[in-house]
């Protein structure tokens, strides 16, 4: 790609040292999809023109719309804000994702760029939006002229004409939002056909046509007037009613609330400690019950089974990332990986003692808390099935009733048709072959069909193979009964849920439940079982001597097999069934054997092998015991599996007189063929955590709130390796070199190799955060820039846990980027008139939520809290922006989502903040400082020419802009603008002029959603643009404009990164060298290069202005040098 700039737009290079000078002179390029002959647009250079509309459309009011022409489909007139008309669009019937229309005609202007304004009432919004949460019925407004869609759908440089908002915008006013109309549309004509459309919600996220489109249920918002003019600034005219500048009044209730975090936080660390299932916790959840083991406010402080529980929960994890890669490359922690791990670790350190020497637990090939040992009201692992709710019975742990520990798991029911039913979970994996299936039951007035066992298998899918396979207890009133049943896996199945289940009145305990796999010998020690032992069989042909369950006699547990003979050729014979499967190798069989008067061949041990369709492969391997009388003695042999065998059937033989007994019976496999041994801990540990950091590495991402995580992934991960095994670790500052990357303290250099050679694919000098302290999602963001919670988990990432170290070059980057996000509030009142600070979104390049989020210092989100980096970092202006808030009464309402959103996610959120933040900002001292943008705050400049973006407030003004707005594939002449006064507020889409960019170009597609490809390759199965909504095919009336594209840096092998779709987002060619943007009484000249001097214009037209940074007045005729990576912003006197 050249990065030589455009011939046109050079007047001169001068031949100066250092920069060069760019003198521009009065500018020739034009908007993309203007002829670049035509004259320059008046609207770009000045508001010289008249201010007033080229026409109006009252909504509602019936003179106007027949004035118009206006046909509405499925609509209603209304009364709404201040007695104003308004028409609402209704939704179909039945719901689709369209709903009502408006269609009418509209005045232009032949030349330039003409703009359309929509009026909207600032109290109208999303009702089933609560804060710091989205709705579910945002409905959209989409802008059609002539038939063509006016821009995207979701997240277009030129956007919807209204998202309905999750919170009042204005409340008690009007506001306004401005799009600039396709020139090609509209040149040579006076008047245009311009339609309004509502439409149903988007999620961005939806992988199909059905995930991202859902119907609108039920009205849009009031539609007031629609204003056509070519001045980007709108004025109303004169006589419109707008609403009087709120009086805020003072929040005085809520804090109910927060009894109702730390009612959540008890009852799920109550949970985490007795009845969630270890196995089956995400990161989120292990952590918390590592934080409750250190917060003496939880029922886990330092108690030995949390830390056991921790972890199980991280055995789990290990044990699912071996069965499934992407539990490390795909998982809920994402670009984390098992970074959390490591931060257990390390917040666990002093109290693990030898716990890392025990081997890991939880294999899938098992039933999990099979004994009912662990939980509390409920055992942990056990979980009644939704389904089953309505049977009116109970299910609880019974620590007064067990056959074995101290536990077992009690059901009842009350009536002939009721019943209780509970299943294992997770689910257990099998493989091929009979597995047998077995729970000890007891039981107390069971009538009814009774208490029973039932193993329900599953495909790998999830979905059910088969029915039921039922086995009952004896009803009526008994002791404990083993109850099994044998079951060759389906063909399909690969995974079991055990079901215990009551049908019927009476009581019923479980205990001891077991699944005995094809490989292993069914009730070795003969434990289960009556008069003869359960899984031991007579063969028909061995009618002689006896065999008994001896409870008298045994080697090991409560019982052994007894065999007696009385004469010189009596015997008795027992064999093992099922058949075990066996492998190739070598084998080891044995018994524990004791005698009484043996005399003859005497007792022995026999395998008989046989081959898939049931053959006898080989004669008889007997290994005999000594004769005589003697106490217990270990009989066995090695027997390599013969060449066809694929089962054996294990014989127990007494031959000759005498009594035998046999216990503690075994089948050894060879190392090769075994099921694998689980490792200890530190060693799965250590490689779980060496696995992540090293991938993550090689696989870092460059957008900058994923490169934060990742980073901190990265760093936790090590931080675990150095406490595991210190030789794998890597040296503290390369691991700091992450963290530095991701906040900007040094050049981010992208994905490793091997060897640890980073790729730099985006150069030497590319920063993740600008200069100015703002992270760089391509331009400026609005909810995805406020990474104080990533930030505040990356500085104790570092700073807490063994081996903590200080880290003050963290904290003074963090700070100074939390205080840039502080530029970027807009300070207005809530539905409830109290003064609020929200987050500045509507100039963001993504996520579409307006008004933003109320945020301070910091906002609520699933990973942070309001006093969260007050807190922490105890920085004045934190301190006093958080107490600023205490005092707005705006910590209550951010404190709902904590409360009620069930997610562990958000439950750690919750006990951070009720064991640490809370008692920490209460014992902070009272600060004077306020937020930069409220009213009675000094004025300022802030300008970041990385990212393109500006804020400014001047006396009761506040002005937002992204000059470098949306520009994926090239540099597209459009900004943002938000203009807020006590009174009202402005978002506008306009034109603008750049220079510097190549000849290089990108053509914008008929695309009706998004305007570009997702840069990721995983997204290959979304197609560029998106799917397309429901309904006819659709039109974009910005295909064909022609974008240039901006120079690159030469160190830049690819700016795609080498994702290649279609119109794929792509970084640095959207941001242009220079920006020359008008908006009202504000000019905007802004130079994002490094290297060239750009020198303005004179400006007759928009007359003298004063430089809002140095106080000083610029005349109309003064042409000011702008330098390398500065910006210039006047007002107009």
């Amino acid at each position: 790609m050249s990065n030589a700039p455009r011939r046109r737009e050079v007047l001169k290079y001068a031949g100066t040292t250092g920069a060069a000078t760019v003198g521009l002179g009065w500018l020739t390029a034009q908007p993309a999809a203007a002829s670049p002959d035509s004259p320059l647009p008046s609207a770009l250079f000045g508001q010289s023109a008249a201010a007033r509309p080229l026409d109006v459309v009252v909504f509602g009011n019936a003179h106007s719309e027949t004035a118009h022409h206006l046909t509405a489909t499925n609509s209603d007139t209304v009364t709404g804000g201040l007695g104003q008309s308004a028409r609402r669009l209704n939704a179909a019937d039945p719901a689709s994702y369209w709903g009502g229309t408006l269609t009418f005609d509209a005045k232009v202007s032949p030349t330039g760029t003409t703009y359309v304004t929509i009026r909207l009432w600032g109290d109208e919004h999303d009702p089933t939006a609560t804060e710091a949460s989205f709705g579910s019925n945002n409905w959209r407004l989409q802008l059609f002229c002539d038939g063509l869609q006016i821009g995207y759908q979701d997240e277009g440089a030129v956007d919807s004409l209204d998202i309905l908002d999750t919170s009042p915008r204005t409340p008690g006013r009007f506001f306004f939002h401005t799009l600039p109309l396709p020139e090609k549309l509209t040149k040579g004509k006076k008047k245009v056909s311009l339609e309004i459309r509502s439409m149903g919600r988007i999620w961005s996220y939806g992988q199909n046509q059905a995930q991202l489109y859902y119907n609108q249920t039920t009205a849009s918002r009031g539609i007031y007037r629609l204003y056509t003019h070519t001045s980007p600034f709108f004025v109303p005219p004169k006589g419109e009613v707008q609403g009087p500048a709120p009086v805020p009044v003072a929040r005085t209730t809520g804090a109910e609330v927060l009894d109702a975090v730390k009612a959540r936080v008890q009852k799920e660390q109550t949970a985490l400690l007795t009845t969630a299932t270890p196995a089956t916790m995400d990161g989120w959840a292990m952590q918390s019950l590592a934080e409750g083991y250190l917060w003496s406010g939880s029922p886990a402080y330092q108690q030995d089974a949390a830390v056991e529980r921790v972890l199980q929960a991280i055995d789990g994890r290990y044990m699912a990332w071996q069965s499934d890669a992407t539990v490390l490359t795909g998982s809920d922690q994402q670009w984390q990986g098992f970074g959390r791990v490591g931060l257990v670790l390390a917040l666990l350190w002093d109290h693990l003692g030898d716990k890392l020497d025990s081997k890991v637990t939880g294999s899938p090939y098992e039933i999990a808390n099979a004994g009912f040992e662990d939980g509390g009201t409920t055992p942990t692992s056990w979980v009644q099935p939704g389904w089953a709710s309505g049977g009116g019975g109970t299910w609880t742990r019974d620590k007064t009733v067990a056959r074995t520990g101290s536990a077992s798991l009690k059901l009842t029911a009350t009536t002939t048709g009721g019943y209780s039913y509970v299943n294992s979970a997770p689910r257990t994996k099998v493989g091929s072959g009979t597995y047998t299936y077995g729970a000890w039951i007891k039981t107390d007035g069971v009538t009814g069909e009774g208490a029973h066992i039932d193993p329900l298998f599953y495909d790998a899918s999830g979905n059910l193979v088969g029915a039921d396979h039922k086995k009952y207890a004896t009803t009526g009133t008994h002791d404990w009964e083993y109850v099994s049943l044998d079951i060759a896996t389906p063909d399909t199945a690969t995974q079991i849920e055990l079901h215990l289940r009551l049908s019927g009145p009476g009581t019923a305990w479980f205990d001891s439940v077991d699944l005995v796999k094809p490989t292993e010998l069914r009730n070795p020690g003969f434990e289960a079982g009556a008069a003869t032992p359960d899984n031991w069989a007579r063969p028909g042909w061995a009618s002689g001597g006896t065999w008994v369950r001896d409870t008298t006699v045994s080697h090991t547990g409560s019982a052994s097999l007894k065999l007696t003979a009385t004469g010189d050729s009596d015997y008795s014979y027992v064999y093992a069934t099922p058949k075990i499967q066996v492998s190739s190798g070598t084998y080891t069989y044995g018994a524990w054997i004791k005698t009484s008067s043996v005399t003859g061949e005497g007792a022995h041990i026999d395998p008989l092998f046989y081959d898939a369709s049931g053959n006898l492969v080989g004669a008889d391997h007997k290994k005999y015991a000594t004769t005589g009388t003697h106490d217990w003695e270990y009989v066995s042999l090695d027997i390599a599996t013969p060449d066809t065998a694929t089962q054996v059937e294990f014989h127990l033989r007494l031959t000759g007189p005498g009594s035998a007994w046999f216990d503690g019976v075994d089948v050894i496999a060879p190392a090769d063929t075994t099921t694998v041994e689980q490792p200890v801990r530190r060693a799965a540990y250590t490689k779980m955590l060496q696995s992540s950091r090293d991938y993550w590495r090689r696989h870092f991402p460059h957008y900058s709130n994923q490169t934060q995580i990742c980073a901190i992934g990265i760093y936790q991960a090590n931080r675990g390796l150095r406490l595991l095994d210190p030789d794998l670790a890597l040296p503290e500052a390369k691991a700091r070199d992450y963290l530095y990357q991701s906040i900007g303290l040094v050049p981010y250099f992208g994905p490793e190799d091997a060897d640890g050679n980073p790729s730099k694919p985006l150069g030497a000098d590319y920063y993740q955060v600008s200069r100015a302290g703002l992270t760089r999602e391509l331009g400026y963001v609005g909810s995805y820039g406020e990474v104080t919670d990533w930030l505040v988990m990356m500085y104790e990432s570092v700073t807490r846990g063994h081996g903590a170290q200080t880290a003050p070059e963290l904290r003074d980057q963090m700070i100074k980027m939390v205080k840039a996000r502080g530029r970027f509030r807009v300070v207005d009142v809530d539905g409830d008139n109290a003064r609020v600070s929200r987050t500045e979104t509507v100039i963001g390049w993504r996520n579409e939520v307006y008004p933003g989020a109320i945020a301070y210092a910091s906002r609520t989100a699933w990973d942070s809290n309001p006093l969260m980096s007050a807190a922490v970092f105890k920085d004045p202006d934190l301190v006093g922006w958080t107490q600023e808030m205490v005092n707005d009464g705006q910590l209550w309402p951010q404190l709902q989502l904590i409360a009620t959103y069930d997610w562990t996610r958000v439950g750690l959120n919750a006990l951070r903040l009720v064991s640490r933040d809370w008692d920490d900002y209460q014992a902070l001292a009272s600060r004077p400082n306020r937020l930069p943008t409220g009213w009675n705050s000094p004025d300022f400049v802030f300008t970041d020419e990385e990212n393109g973006a500006v804020a400014v407030k001047h006396g009761k003004e506040l002005f937002f802009a992204s000059l470098y707005w949306r520009a994926r594939q090239g540099v597209n002449n459009y900004a943002r603008i938000h203009h807020v006064t006590p009174v009202d507020q402005r978002s506008a889409t306009i034109r603008q002029h750049t220079a510097g960019t190549t000849n290089d170009t990108f053509t914008a597609r008929d695309w009706i959603l998004w305007d570009y490809a997702i840069n990721d390759p995983g997204a290959a199965g979304l197609p560029p643009g998106g799917f397309p909504p429901p309904g006819d095919t659709l039109h974009q009336s910005q295909k064909g404009d022609v974008y240039h594209l901006a120079p690159v840096p030469a160190d830049v092998p690819d700016p795609t990164l080498g994702v290649h779709f279609d119109g794929v987002e792509t970084m640095l060619v959207g941001r242009a060298p220079f920006y020359y943007c008008e908006y009202g009484d504000y000019l905007i000249a802004m130079n994002t290069s490094t290297d060239k001097v750009f020198t303005l214009p004179a400006r007759q037209d928009f007359g003298p202005a004063r430089d809002l940074a140095t106080g000083k007045t610029v005349g109309a005729g003064a042409r000011p040098k702008i330098g390398p990576r500065s910006t210039l912003v006047l007002r107009r006197v």
